[in-house]
């Protein structure tokens, strides 16, 4: 099997009439097309293995940043990610690493691991969805891979100390975003349910950071322990399922229920082609 192999279940082709209408930046108006995205958003996305891969948009960059819009706007409301109010974010290397400074996230290194959830510096409601569309890929690295919450769940089972301190307040660290005069991190637990069940908000460095910030106590040995726990198991390629988007192909992960991380990759050299993705955060209309 080869690593894109391992999201063929999730793969689906785009019918031609839908694909014609996002490619020229139209709405999905056939009933069937509408039909077909929900049942299989809901089947993937929602109840199944928690990602969603739609094949069939070839197409120059600045068409695909339209299809990223039109496409995510079929699916929920778009919601802004970052301060300046961000709805299409360029997911490439900035140079930086993970949690580097005092505004770096992850979405702007080459860097790989970390598995998470994005909005992780953010209060809730979380956005339900992400989204991610493949402009280029990385000469070597950069595939994905993803983790659902229940197996999370059912690892840790035999430790259900460790899992009632992520169900516990942390502090994360919120990035920068903060509105003036308003504390650098935000305290939220890890592990919370709604009214689908359990859900999941992490991203490590963030936790590690804010537990830092001056007057915010210092993690303790149980605390570790229990990130100490969830890191194991999200680091243990036994738990989840990886491949490698291809140009093209357009994501949408469940992102309460699934934790998401990537290979450490490397762009072309000489300035030539870089990995790029284009990613949006949706909240489920009502």
């Amino acid at each position: 099997m080869t690593m894109n192999d391992a999201f063929d279940a999730q793969r689906y082709a785009v019918p031609s009439s839908m694909r014609s209408a996002l490619l020229e930046d139209r709405d999905i108006e056939d009933p069937a097309d509408r039909q077909w995205l929900g049942e299989r958003l809901r089947e993937s996305v929602d109840e199944g293995a928690g990602i969603l891969v739609l094949t069939g948009f070839d197409a120059e960059p600045d068409r695909l940043r339209a299809v990223s819009r039109r496409l995510s706007r079929h699916l929920g409301t778009i919601m802004p990610q970052d301060a300046s109010g961000t709805l299409v974010r360029d997911v490439t290397d900035r140079g930086t690493r993970i949690g580097e400074g005092a505004t770096a996230r992850y979405a702007d290194s080459r860097f790989g691991g970390s598995l998470h959830t994005d909005g992780a510096e953010r209060a809730f409601p979380l956005p339900d969805y992400f989204t991610l569309l493949c402009v280029s890929q990385a000469d070597r690295g950069g595939a994905l891979r993803v983790v659902h919450v229940d197996t999370v769940l059912k690892q840790l089972h035999d430790v259900p100390d460790l899992v009632s301190a992520l169900r516990e307040p942390w502090h994360f660290d919120r990035r920068g975003d903060q509105p003036d005069g308003e504390p650098p991190t935000l305290r939220k637990p890890v592990l919370f349910e709604d009214e689908h069940g359990t859900g999941i908000t992490y991203l490590r460095d963030y936790i590690d950071i804010g537990h830092r910030h001056p007057g915010v106590a210092p993690c303790t040995t149980r605390q570790r322990a229990a990130l100490d726990a969830l890191d194991a198991v999200l680091s243990d390629p036994a738990n989840g399922i990886a491949g490698k988007l291809r140009p093209g192909e357009f994501a949408v992960i469940n992102n309460t229920r699934v934790l998401h991380g990537r290979t450490t990759f490397e762009d072309s050299a000489g300035g030539g082609r870089k990995r790029l993705l284009l990613r949006t955060w949706i909240r489920k209309n009502s």
